[in-house]
């Protein structure tokens, strides 16, 4: 149950994130789409490649959005006793669901954080289990649970 409603904040503030991207992208289509023959000031032509180069960004980022969200949906029902992709780790300051990055999601009086089967922390950690130590850059919390 624990396990659920944390994923659901996860997938909820990802989808968020896609979801602000997109409105986003829209608001610069509509300010691309100005008619090319009336656009004869080169000021005019100057803004507009740059909210052209701007859309793009942001077509690339809503990219990576979506692909971390469709992570977090199959990491979703891995479940796991030891810190391994797909676990989530409840430690006595934080949680920390293994599988991908994301910035800190505030959840019950703690953050959520992503943590990349890439990163050395994870190397560091991989395979411990309750009540042991999670190594962190700067600290160590107890592993109070993981799901």
């Amino acid at each position: 149950m624990m396990r659920e409603k944390i994923i659901d904040t996860i997938i909820e503030h990802q989808q968020t994130l896609v979801d602000n991207l997109k409105k986003t992208i829209n608001t610069y289509e509509t300010t691309t789409d100005l008619d090319e023959e009336s656009t004869i000031d080169l000021d005019d032509q100057s803004h507009q490649a740059d909210v052209q180069d701007r859309q793009i960004e942001m077509n690339e980022k809503l990219k990576m959005e979506q692909d971390d969200l469709q992570q977090i949906k199959l990491l979703a029902h891995l479940k796991s006793d030891e810190l391994k992709e797909g676990a989530l780790v409840e430690t006595d300051e934080a949680y920390y669901f293994v599988g991908f990055t994301s910035a800190p999601i505030a959840y019950d009086h703690k953050k959520i954080f992503g943590l990349s089967v890439d990163a050395p922390v994870y190397e560091k950690n991989q395979g411990k289990k309750k009540g042991d130590k999670l190594e962190l850059k700067d600290s160590q919390q107890e592993i109070l649970n993981i799901y």
